[in-house]
């Protein structure tokens, strides 16, 4: 990636060149994720979640072909709102640099960059995973890939509950990605709280994360880890009702020949309205919530 092409706002630089504790914050639920104007409503609300925990966020995107990292009110209304943003990953982040496009970074691009500029820390709502039916397609997200090549501490609410949950947590072993938890024995579902893989290690203090954190890049561990932090329990959705959501929300892409990068917006747009809007209330509410978490852990990290 050219360095002519990041652009970093003066108080994320500032807080890089005096090692304050920094969170990154991905785009994509701006221009993908999540409707208008929730969309603008949950970014802004995220970079005040962090702030309040005595970090600073960057909000990471690409705006006429520049990667910002630290979105103004400005350019998170741009993302919002503009009718065509694209959303790349590490295969068409640079078709987008060259064509000067309006871009959304997802889960993999955002940590890819974040890593290179010194961010340690990346909060999200759910990563990408192992896809529904990946053995006749193999569709996997590269959110793993990225996940096992750089060293970041990625906050998230697990993978997104329209993925292969089980693959997607024996994956994340294999590539040698802790799987660390906040207040929870087991990896959550996104929109449900629990699901039955169990992970690594349960903390039960922001303290100890962060101790344990420091321990990780004492001992130079390459991959990145993961800190599960589940929905708040007020969001928390019945897993069989999921379920059938899903099931019913794949039918209809199947019939509508709907794949690859569009699958995952079309099926949480379906989701949520079978839900009646209760799958977007609890994806609000998560990303917040692991906004905060993220800015607690990393004031402890660095304190």
């Amino acid at each position: 990636m050219l360095s002519n092409k990041i652009k970093v706002n003066s108080k994320v630089q500032e807080a890089l060149e005096n090692n304050k504790s920094i969170v990154a914050l991905e785009s994509t639920l701006i221009s993908h994720g999540l409707p208008y104007p929730e969309n603008i409503n949950v970014a802004k609300e995220s970079i005040k979640a962090v702030e309040d925990s005595g970090s600073v966020a960057a909000t990471i995107g690409i705006i006429n072909g520049d990667i910002i990292i630290g979105l103004d009110d400005n350019e998170i209304e741009i993302l919002a709102t503009s009718k065509i943003v694209e959303k790349v990953s590490l295969h068409n982040i640079a078709l987008s640099l060259f064509h000067k496009h309006n871009a959304a970074t997802t889960v993999a691009t955002t940590i890819n960059i974040a890593s290179k500029v010194g961010i340690k820390i990346f909060s999200t709502g759910g990563i990408g995973g192992v896809h529904l039916g990946s053995e006749h397609n193999s569709d996997i997200s590269a959110d793993l890939t990225e996940l096992n090549r750089n060293r970041m501490f990625v906050i998230s609410s697990g993978a997104k509950s329209i993925l292969d949950l089980e693959k997607t947590f024996e994956t994340l072993e294999t590539y040698g990605i802790p799987r660390i938890s906040y207040k929870s024995d087991y990896m959550p579902g996104f929109w449900y709280d629990e699901t039955i893989y169990a992970v690594d290690q349960n903390f039960i203090n922001v303290d100890d994360i962060a101790n344990y954190l420091r321990l990780v890049e004492e001992t130079n561990h390459n991959s990145s880890v993961l800190i599960f932090n589940k929905v708040p329990k007020k969001y928390s959705i019945e897993k069989n009702l999921i379920e059938n959501w899903i099931n019913k929300s794949i039918e209809k892409a199947k019939l509508n020949h709907i794949r690859g990068k569009d699958l995952t917006p079309f099926l949480i747009t379906e989701i949520n309205a079978l839900s009646k809007n209760k799958t977007l209330e609890a994806n609000t509410a998560l990303i917040i919530n692991n906004a905060l978490l993220a800015g607690k852990i990393s004031k402890k990290f660095n304190s």
